[in-house]
This record gives C-alpha cells, structure tokens and sequence, in this order.
C-alpha cells in the first residue's frame, strides 16, 4: 500500500516539482496550496508524512506547522533556506535545503517515516496504534474498520470506566438518536472478537447490563 504524503506549498510548479520526486508506487502525493486547504487534507487523511516548503512567502511556517501536528501524527519534513533559523516549537523530523533538494526530499521523508514511533493506546494486553488503526493483542495484529477503530479508541481512552450506549452512539455514529443500537451490537461484537482470547466468555470488553460497556486492564 503506497504511503501518502502531503506537500504543501502555495506555487503549483513547485508541488509539480516536488510531487515528481517521489516513486508513483511507492507514494501517494497529495498537494495543498494554502494553509487552509494543508489543514483540510491533514484532517481528511491518514497521512505518512507532510512537508512543507518553508520559504513559500505566504505560508505561516510556524502556525500552519502547529495546526497540522494538531491535526496529524505525520512527521514534519520542512524545505527551507539554508542556514535558516527554523523554531524549535516546530519539531521538523527533517529539513532538506533548497536549492539542492533533490532526491534528498524523499529519502528524507523515508527515512521520517521509517523512525517515526508509534503512537500506541496500551490497556493490559492490548496496544492500539493510534496512526495505522490497528490492535495488537499479544503477539497477535488485527485490522480494523475505521468505524471499530473509533468504538475501541473510545472505549480504551475510558479504561474501566462504564461508557454508556448512548455516548458510543454520539462519539462513534455522530447521533443521539436510540431507537436503533443495533449496529452498536453488532460492532461490539466484532471488536470482541479482536480483543478476546475467548470471544464467547468477554473479559476485557464487558457488558453493563441495560447501561453500555466497560474495557478492563486484563
């Protein structure tokens, strides 16, 4: 699956240009022209990495960068000036200098993918990695739906605390309505198969009767 990277700089040839460097199979290049369009992407994808040039004159380095860390777990990789003085605050898991930039950009953005830590939600036995949505349980690594992410995030964030069918219905399916929690049920069940070692006999992802469920440190 080709990793996906964000260029963002606000001059169509230098993403043209940018977006070139990288191999077609290898990466999934995304481009953004303005802060404003950058923080779209950041939040309508599961990005690998983003870069940004740092000498577009009408680019906000140090805000944008701000705003797309809030927005992403995707490392940083900055083109700047040489010799320029970049903020600490900004955090850059690489700067290539221009104007030798090169086939230095992409092996500067491999390489921020490939140390990049991961972001992982740990409960007893279970490791959810927050950036590829998936659950490791053991020695074992599960997939997950973006929809079974979302309920077991949820729930891990709230360990062994009740968290009622109403709030999962809000946070997970975006609705208060409760006349149908049908798809709740079915995706609990789902998950449990994911983070038991007995899906018939639960004992992480318990039920509270007649309230929601509860994940247990087990």
């Amino acid at each position: 699956m080709p990793m996906t990277v964000l260029l963002v700089a606000n001059d169509k040839t230098a993403t043209a240009a940018y977006t070139s460097l990288f191999n077609k199979k290898e990466y999934a290049i995304l481009t953004a022209l303005s802060g404003r369009q950058a923080f779209k992407e950041a939040k309508s994808h599961n990005l690998d990495a983003i870069v940004v040039d740092a000498t577009s004159p009408r680019l906000n380095c140090k805000t944008l960068c701000r705003k797309l860390k809030n927005a992403s777990f995707a490392p940083l990789v900055l083109i700047a000036q040489p010799n320029a003085k970049i903020d600490s605050a900004i955090n850059a898991a690489g700067i290539v200098p221009k104007p030798a930039v090169g086939k230095r950009l992409a092996a500067r953005v491999k390489s921020a993918i490939e140390n990049k830590p991961p972001r992982l939600l740990t409960i007893g036995k279970l490791a959810l990695d927050l950036e590829r949505q998936k659950l490791a349980r053991g020695s074992k690594t599960f997939p997950l739906t973006p929809k079974e992410f979302i309920l077991l995030k949820t729930l891990m964030e709230r360990a062994g605390q009740l968290v009622t069918r109403k709030v999962l219905m809000r946070e997970v399916w975006e609705t208060d309505y409760m006349g149908d929690t049908r798809t709740l049920d079915v995706h609990i069940r789902w998950v449990r198969q994911k983070v038991e070692d007995d899906p018939s006999e639960p004992e992480r992802l318990v039920t509270v009767r007649g309230q929601g469920y509860k994940i247990l440190d087990k």
